[in-house]
């Protein structure tokens, strides 16, 4: 039986495979490609800069 061909895609935040690989990763996965995502962190240093300004502010908040 041959296995079902994959696809491994590493992103650094969550919304940043989403911006530059989705439309690739939703063509594969249409294909029939099984695809994994690691997100390497949820982006909560530098996407939520707005956050960060407000008083004892910390990542658990964030």
């Amino acid at each position: 039986m041959a296995s079902k061909p994959s696809i491994l895609v590493v992103s650094a935040h969550a919304a940043d495979f989403i911006w530059r690989a989705g439309g690739a990763i939703a063509l594969y996965a249409d294909r029939g490609y099984r695809v994994r995502v690691i997100c390497l962190s949820y982006g909560e240093r530098g996407e939520s800069a707005r956050l960060w300004k407000q008083t004892a502010m910390s990542v658990e908040k964030v």
